[in-house]
């Protein structure tokens, strides 16, 4: 039995609001680890911090993970950066990970409307393309279950029909 979800994926894919819908239909807690700094910043964590600054995030990623690979009943949403680290990777391998794949017009048009702060980028695309090549594989790799987190609703009720449906994938996958 599954004692913990770990939810990864790239900016506007819905983490959040994915992660809260799944904890509150579990009856489990969310612990939300995203600090969103690459989101706020528009520029990848090593463009940020630098090489030994991104090393030190990821360990404190890591940290994080370890800390709730020891609790129950808990959703735990990552750093969209911590896939980048080796020792995160590890650690989540033998977790329950629900990996929110997005597309790019999906990115695109979720920020369009609201869902995902403006970047101070001046080619989004290429920022966002940028980041697919460089971590949808590694997401691929660690994820136990992949939900596809497509379009952008402009109705709330529309949205929340989305999450429900995704919610549902993984509540479909913990019953097998």
């Amino acid at each position: 039995m599954t004692k913990r979800i770990f939810v990864i994926g790239h900016m506007g894919a819905g983490k959040f609001i994915f992660a809260e819908a799944l904890a509150k239909k579990l009856g489990w807690e969310i612990v939300d680890a995203n600090p969103s700094i690459e989101r706020y910043l528009g520029r990848l964590t090593r463009d940020i911090l630098g090489e030994a600054g991104e090393a030190a995030f990821n360990r404190t990623q890591a940290d994080i993970i370890t800390h709730n690979i020891g609790k129950n009943n808990v959703v735990v949403l990552l750093e969209e950066c911590a896939i980048s680290s080796e020792q995160c990777r590890k650690l989540l391998s033998s977790e329950f990970v629900v990996y929110l794949k997005v597309s790019i017009p999906t990115q695109l048009g979720r920020m369009k409307h609201g869902r995902v702060s403006a970047l101070p980028v001046d080619d989004m695309k290429s920022f966002l393309e940028k980041q697919h090549r460089e971590r949808d594989a590694l997401y691929e790799e660690i994820a136990t279950l992949i939900v596809e987190s497509e379009g952008f609703p402009e109705q709330e009720s529309e949205i929340e029909h989305l999450i429900e449906n995704d919610v549902d994938q993984v509540m479909k996958a913990l019953k097998k």
